[in-house]
C-alpha cells in the first residue's frame, strides 16, 4: 500500500514548493548505494524518495513532535529517526529492484500508455521544480523520476500477478459481521483530585448509576429505541457492527449480545469500567460483512506476496553501500510549502 500511494501521490506532492532550512550536504547523485546482483541503484532513487518523506512528516507532525524530526531519537534507543527511515527504505527499495528484475518471468511488462504517462509526470514535475536548491537537495532528475515511476508501477504489476491464484472465495459465515446499538454509562467520577485523578464512584453514586441504566433499558423495550431513550437521559448510544475477532467491544458485552435475536437487548451489563446496554440490529449487515470479505482477501494477498517474494528475494544477492548511505544527513530540515 506504500509504494502504491507513493505512486499516486509522488508527482503532485513533489510538484509542491518544498522550503528548505539549514544546510545540506550535496551529493553526487550518480554514486552507487546499493547492489541488486549487477545492477547498480543510484543514490539519487534513494535520496529523492527518503527527502519526501521527510518533506511529509516535517510538515504534517512537526506540531506535536517538534521541529527535525528526522534528528531525533524517536524511539529512545539512540538512533535518530532519519537512521531508521534509511534502513526501511533499503528494504523497500531491495523489493522493487528484485521484482523489476523478475517481471519478465511472470510477463510482467510496462504498456506504452504507461511508459508515456510516466515520461510526461516526470516532465512535468521537473518543470514544477526549476529551483536548483530543490533539485540539489532531492537529487532530482527526469531519469530519476521516471525509473522511480516504473519501478512503482511494475511493482504494482508484479504484486497482482504473485497473488493472482489467491482464493478469493470468502463465505458470509467466515466474515459475519453483526450491527448493534449499545450505550456505555461510565463509572469513572468527573471530579479529578488534587493529582489530577477522577475521584473513585461511592457505593451510592454507583447505584444511582444502574438504576440510570436500568430506566433506559426499561424505556428502549417500550419505545424500540435505545438511542432516543439514552438521549432522553443527556447521554448518547453508539451504532458498530463487529464480528469474531472484533475487539470493540468488551468480552463480557460481546458474549450477552451473541445472545441476542434481532431486536432484543441485553439486561444491564456489569464491567469493571462501566455499565453496557446492547441492543441488536442485525445479526449479518450486509455492507460490514462484504467490508470484511474484502479484507479477508487482501489479508490472504498480502501473505501469499510475503512468502512468494520471500522465495524471489533468496535468488539475488543484495548489498548496501554503507559510505554512501551515510552521506545522506538531515542538517537541512524539508517541508512541503502548502497553497494558501
Amino acid at each position: 500500500m506504500m509504494k502504491k500511494r507513493w505512486h499516486i501521490c509522488i508527482v503532485a506532492a513533489l510538484a509542491l514548493t518544498l522550503g528548505l532550512t539549514g544546510c545540506g550536504k550535496k551529493l553526487d547523485g550518480t554514486q552507487t548505494v546499493a547492489v541488486i546482483d549487477e545492477t547498480n541503484i543510484p543514490l539519487a532513487e534513494v535520496n529523492l524518495m527518503l527527502r519526501y518523506q521527510q518533506a511529509q512528516m516535517e510538515t504534517y507532525y512537526s506540531g506535536f513532535m517538534g521541529n527535525n524530526i528526522y534528528q531525533q531519537d524517536i524511539s529512545g534507543d539512540g538512533t535518530i529517526y532519519g537512521e531508521t527511515a534509511k534502513t526501511t527504505l533499503m528494504d523497500t527499495f531491495q523489493e522493487m529492484y528484485v521484482l523489476e528484475a523478475e517481471a519478465t518471468n511472470y510477463g510482467v511488462a510496462l504498456t506504452e500508455e504507461e511508459k508515456s504517462a510516466i515520461s510526461e509526470a516526470a516532465r512535468q514535475l521537473m518543470a514544477d521544480n526549476e529551483d536548483t536548491r530543490v533539485r540539489a537537495a532531492l537529487t532530482l532528475s527526469q531519469e530519476t523520476v521516471e525509473h522511480l515511476l516504473t519501478l512503482f508501477t511494475l511493482d504494482e504489476k508484479m504484486k497482482d500477478a504473485l497473488t493472482a491464484d489467491v482464493d478469493t472465495n470468502v463465505s458470509d459465515q467466515e466474515a459475519a459481521q453483526k450491527r448493534v446499538t449499545y450505550l456505555f454509562v461510565s463509572k469513572q467520577g468527573s471530579e479529578l483530585d488534587e493529582e489530577g485523578k477522577p475521584i473513585d464512584l461511592t457505593e451510592e453514586e454507583l447505584k444511582a448509576l444502574k438504576e440510570k441504566a436500568q430506566g433506559i433499558l426499561e424505556e428502549a423495550k417500550s419505545s424500540k429505541d435505545l438511542s432516543g431513550a439514552a438521549q432522553a437521559q443527556e447521554l448518547t448510544a453508539n451504532s458498530i457492527t463487529y464480528g469474531e475477532d472484533s475487539s470493540s467491544l468488551p468480552e463480557e458485552v460481546k458474549a450477552a449480545a451473541d445472545k441476542l435475536a434481532e431486536g432484543e437487548y441485553t439486561e444491564v451489563i456489569d464491567t469493571e469500567a462501566a455499565y453496557y446496554i446492547v441492543q441488536m440490529d442485525s445479526l449479518l449487515d450486509r455492507e460490514a460483512t462484504d467490508a470484511k470479505k474484502d479484507r479477508i482477501v487482501q489479508d490472504r494477498k498480502n501473505d501469499l506476496f510475503a512468502e512468494k517474494y520471500e522465495a524471489l528475494k533468496e535468488a539475488h544477492t543484495f548489498t548496501i553501500k554503507e559510505d554512501v548511505m551515510a552521506q545522506m544527513t538531515f542538517e537541512q530540515q524539508i517541508t512541503l510549502k502548502m497553497e494558501e
